[in-house]
C-alpha cells in the first residue's frame, strides 16, 4: 500500500504477529474468536496466551465423577484454537478466581497486577507482535478485568503494537436485553440496568466484518462442549447480528502509565 499507512487489524498480511491474551478456556472463542479467525486467514501468526485452565467454570452437564473440569477445558481450547488457525497457544498457569467470592492462592485474581504485566511483558518482548487483543471485561468478569489491566500496564507508554479491547456495544446488548426480556421474562435479566450494559457505542473505534470466518468461529464455540454457549437461546437474527461483527477500541497506550 504504497503512499499509505495499512490498517493492520482491518488488513492483517503473511507476516503480521497478533497476540491475544485471555482470561478463560471459551474466551477466545466465545469472545473473540472472529477477531482471531480474521487475522489467521489473512495469514497473519496469532499466539493465544489463555491465563487459567477455567477451573472455576460451570459445566453444561454433570462431568464423571473424578474429571478434572480445568484438563477438559484445557483440551477443549486447544481443538477450538485449531479451528480458528492459532499458531501457538500459551498457558499460564494461573488458577480460575471464579465470578465472586474468595480469591485463593494461587489465582489469577491475587496475582498483582504489577506481577502479571510482568508475565505479559516477557511474552511481548519474546513474539514482538503488531497487534495485541484482550477482552475489554465489561461483563464484568474480575478475570478479564485483571487480564485486560495486565496487558495494559505491561504496554503502558509503549511504542510498539496497537492495542485493542474486543468488546460488545450496547446498542446490541440492549437488543440482547429486549429479546430476553420477552423469551425469558422470568429470569432477573429484566433487573439489568440497560445503560450499564457493555461498551458505549461511541467507545468503539473499529468493527470487524466477520461474515467470511462465521463457519471457524461456530466449529471453535462447538469445541467447548463444557460449556454453554452464551449464545444459545437467541433469535436467528441477533445470533447472527453477535457473530458476522466484532468491535473493537483501540488503546491509547500514551494515556497508561506503569
Amino acid at each position: 500500500m504504497t503512499g499509505t499507512t495499512r490498517d493492520l487489524l482491518q488488513h492483517p498480511e503473511p507476516g503480521d504477529r497478533w497476540l491475544v491474551a485471555v482470561a478463560h478456556p471459551d474466551d477466545e472463542s466465545f469472545g473473540c474468536g472472529s477477531t482471531i479467525a480474521h487475522a489467521t486467514t489473512r495469514g497473519a501468526e496469532v499466539t493465544v496466551v489463555c491465563a487459567t485452565r477455567g477451573e472455576a467454570g460451570e459445566p453444561a452437564a454433570e462431568l464423571p465423577h473424578g474429571t478434572d473440569l480445568g484438563s477438559v477445558r484445557e483440551v477443549e481450547l486447544r481443538r477450538a484454537a485449531g479451528h480458528l488457525g492459532v499458531a501457538r497457544l500459551e498457558l499460564l498457569g494461573y488458577r480460575d478466581s471464579g465470578f465472586d467470592g474468595a480469591c485463593g492462592p494461587g489465582a489469577l485474581c491475587s496475582a498483582p497486577v504489577d506481577e502479571l504485566a510482568v508475565v505479559l511483558g516477557r511474552l511481548v518482548e519474546e513474539i514482538g507482535p503488531d497487534v495485541v487483543v484482550v477482552l475489554d471485561g465489561s461483563d464484568g468478569h474480575r478475570d478479564h478485568l485483571h487480564v485486560r489491566a495486565g496487558m495494559r500496564a505491561a504496554l503502558a507508554g509503549s511504542q510498539g503494537p496497537a492495542l485493542y479491547e474486543h468488546c460488545l456495544p450496547n446498542s446490541l446488548l440492549r437488543r440482547w436485553l429486549d429479546e430476553m426480556r420477552s423469551v425469558r421474562p422470568d429470569t432477573a435479566y429484566h433487573g439489568l440496568d440497560p445503560a450499564t450494559l457493555g461498551r458505549a457505542d461511541e467507545d468503539v473505534t473499529d468493527v470487524l466484518d466477520t461474515t467470511a470466518v462465521l463457519d471457524r468461529r461456530e466449529a471453535a464455540m462447538a469445541e467447548h462442549r463444557s460449556q454453554t454457549s452464551p449464545f444459545d437461546g437467541l433469535s436467528a437474527d441477533l445470533r447472527r447480528a453477535f457473530l458476522t461483527a466484532d468491535h473493537l477500541a483501540r488503546v491509547d497506550l500514551s494515556d497508561h502509565h506503569a
